[in-house]
């Protein structure tokens, strides 16, 4: 079962991403949040992401970052993702079976995330919010298979 994605507006449209069923092996933040999964699917991400924790605390993550509050790396390293998607509006929203949400909504100015997997496919919020795909194996649009 999944968790609940507090006040997080799902989108039908939605594209499920690379990484379901992978576990997160290595964490960075600094001037970016960047985490790999064990079959070295990669999340680069630029704006500010917000983690939800399982207790429904938000911690906004202000880029570029120290951590402070909460340890964002050792909240990520090591729960596997449950769920990996973008929404029509360009939003990444990762679920992790510790109970935790990361969100990053689209930037105006700047490719806010991207997601990289073998094979070299690419996946990449531009600005504006739309969805740039290279090497994309789904035949019928909406994710990864």
């Amino acid at each position: 079962m999944l968790p609940r994605v507090p006040s997080y507006p799902f989108d039908v449209n939605a594209m499920n991403l690379p990484g379901a069923g992978q576990r997160v092996v290595r964490t960075e933040v600094g001037h970016a949040l960047q985490f790999e999964t064990d079959a070295h699917v990669r999340y680069f991400v630029e704006e500010n992401p917000v983690l939800t924790l399982p207790d429904d605390t938000e911690v906004t993550i202000s880029l570029p970052a120290r951590a402070s509050g909460t340890d964002i790396a050792a909240e990520l390293t090591g729960a596997t993702i449950e769920l990996s998607t973008c929404t029509a509006d360009g939003s990444l929203v990762v679920l992790f079976d510790t109970g935790t949400v990361l969100s990053v909504p689209p930037s105006p100015d700047f490719e806010s995330w991207n997601v990289s997997a073998p094979g070299n496919v690419l996946v990449v919020s531009t600005s504006g919010g739309t969805i740039a795909a290279w090497n994309w194996p789904s035949t019928d649009g909406h994710g990864y298979p």
